[in-house]
């Protein structure tokens, strides 16, 4: 079993300048975000996170219902983005961003290009389902998809 005080710690190195990392990250989420990952699935309209601090993380349908999973905790262009993770390990909603686990997204020069480095941490705010939940998001499934996604995204701009 994985150990909920444990953090989830990857990296991926995107074949762009730190701003433009930052942007496609940050600004462009809906286009390397796994659709599948969605709340909302085919009915979804837009995806995204609003980057400022106490900026939402949401979704939104074309009716313009949206569905909030996180909030941006801490930012600073292109340097890093930290987020309340407000995802539970059933795939729910949390409302109060002090009981989601956090996501800390470091942005650092490599040459030409950019390492980022994802952080996840604070498993053990989500209870009884902390440990299954970090076991989750640190299998082949989880994060290491989701950063094989914005990787390829980043290859072919």
């Amino acid at each position: 079993m994985s150990n909920p005080e444990q953090s989830i710690s990857l990296e991926v190195v995107l074949p762009l300048a730190r701003p433009q990392a930052f942007e496609l990250v940050v600004e462009r989420f809906a286009a390397w975000w796994p659709r599948e990952y969605t709340f909302l699935g085919d009915s979804l309209d837009d995806i995204g996170i609003d980057p400022h601090l106490g900026g939402q993380c949401y979704e939104q349908d074309r009716g313009g219902t949206r569905i909030v999973w996180g909030t941006v905790l801490s930012i600073e262009q292109p340097l890093y983005l930290r987020l309340a993770w407000q995802i539970t390990p059933d795939r729910q909603t949390i409302a109060d961003p002090a009981a989601a686990s956090r996501v800390m997204m470091s942005f650092r020069e490599a040459g030409e290009a950019t390492r980022l480095e994802l952080v996840h941490t604070d498993f053990i705010r989500h209870g009884e389902s902390a440990d299954k939940y970090r076991a989750q998001m640190a299998s082949p499934a989880g994060w290491p998809l989701c950063l094989a996604r914005l990787a390829a995204m980043a290859r072919r701009r």
